[in-house]
């Protein structure tokens, strides 16, 4: 990972306009940078926003406001073509992003056909090849259709393709939770290889807080369309201060705790409030056991509290 910034990420928002006047704040006002050739994982429950923010960041969805530059510039100076070739993602469900009416050659060289990036069918066919080697494929497997692969060959296929036009940056959706145990691993290895050798930068997006460890540089924690914690991934896990990243993290199940009480779980209580209609001041304070008067009716901005290491609550504020 290097100190350039490959995209600046600056109160970005994505709101859903539901009708009857409500409106979902799925992304509110989300801060932060990602470096060139990192892999920054982002973790939270379900419906916290991490979807939408890869999606917006690769402009799948447009954005409600804030601003989101790469290598310096807006995204909205460059063309939607350019941000293509530059953005790619790989998406949760590989049987619902093949088309299973293509083969597996043709759905990885769709993106080579449409920029004209092969000057003769030979060499679009070489570079098929390389590619599917490169994902643990076989050459034999080109004119094969999604169906006769297995799910963690589908998810090969969908990498392959994201990698095709050689892109600065990939969005991992969830890429490996409908896959078998077994083969995520092999899938999050391969990605780890093909940063080191293409220098590619990640936004890995999931919900196995151990796989987000193992994978990421920089870890992003997010409830209710905000980042509440961010900092590299061994200090998130060793050190974390949110009080939602706390009890995140004291769910994951240990060897020495599995045949008796964990005196370190940290419960959350009651419901996740409405992403519709979130509770004033910290969207937090109504499951977080350390809320105050101050938490209740001012929302927190997420600060630096120690180097590299960001946090949004009024409680660690205090503290300092």
């Amino acid at each position: 990972m290097s100190n350039e910034k490959l995209i600046e990420i600056k109160n970005l928002k994505k709101y859903f306009n539901i009708g009857g006047g409500q409106t979902l704040k799925a992304v509110d006002d989300v801060t932060f940078d990602i470096y060139k050739g990192e892999t920054i994982g982002i973790v939270g429950e379900s419906g916290c926003g991490k979807t939408t923010l890869g999606r917006t960041l690769t402009v799948l969805y447009k954005r409600s406001g804030g601003e989101v530059k790469y290598n310096g510039k807006d995204i909205s100076s460059y063309a939607k073509k350019d941000l293509a070739r530059c953005f790619q993602m790989i998406f949760q469900d590989p049987d619902a992003s093949l088309d299973p009416r293509m083969t597996c050659g043709d759905i990885i060289a769709e993106g080579l056909d449409i920029f004209k990036m092969c000057k003769s069918k030979q060499e679009r066919t070489d570079i098929v090849a390389e590619l599917l080697e490169k994902v643990g494929l076989n050459r034999e497997h080109v004119n094969r259709f999604p169906h006769e692969f297995s799910g963690g060959q589908k998810q090969r296929i969908g990498i392959a393709r994201a990698i095709a036009l050689k892109p600065d940056f990939i969005v991992c959706d969830e890429p490996i939770s409908a896959l078998d145990v077994s083969i995520q691993a092999q899938v999050v290895n391969l990605l780890k290889n093909l940063q080191i050798e293409t220098g590619l930068t990640f936004l890995f997006i999931a919900h196995d807080l151990s796989m987000v460890k193992y994978i990421s540089d920089r870890v992003g924690v997010m409830y209710l369309g905000e980042m509440v914690e961010l900092t590299d991934s061994n200090t998130l896990y060793d050190n974390p201060l949110h009080p939602y990243t706390i009890s995140l993290l004291s769910a994951i199940p240990k060897i020495e705790n599995l045949y008796k009480d964990n005196p370190e779980r940290v419960e959350l209580t009651g419901e996740i409030p409405s992403p519709i209609d979130p509770p004033p001041g910290c969207k937090f304070n109504t499951r977080c056991k350390y809320a105050i008067d101050r938490c209740k009716t001012e929302r927190p901005i997420i600060r630096e509290v120690e180097p590299g290491h960001f946090v949004s609550c009024h409680i660690v504020e205090q503290k300092d």
